[in-house]
């Protein structure tokens, strides 16, 4: 599952950085994965992710705030897709 959208970041390219690259922190991850964070909506569930996954435990996602777009941004990470474009960036 996707963590962050706008680097497209999954739950197992964060295992990896954690078990591999030692990554400690959402920074860290963000580090280890050479992106930088955009919209900064994943940084919290990426934190819980890390800190989950250095306890042994599986990650758990909680839809924190869907709200304008299937992102969670309302548009900032994908210009152009926020509330007052067209649905899925198409014309009408």
């Amino acid at each position: 599952m996707f963590l962050c959208v706008c680097n497209a970041i999954t739950d197992d390219q964060v295992e990896w950085a954690v078990h591999v690259r030692g990554a400690d922190s959402a920074e860290a991850v963000f580090q280890a994965l050479a992106a930088r964070p955009d919209c900064r909506r994943c940084e919290a569930l990426l934190e819980e992710a890390v800190l989950s996954i250095r306890a042994g435990e599986a990650i758990q996602v909680v839809d924190q705030e869907a709200e304008v777009t299937p992102w969670g941004c309302r548009g900032r990470c994908r210009p152009g897709w926020g509330a007052s474009s067209p649905a899925m960036g198409l014309a009408s």
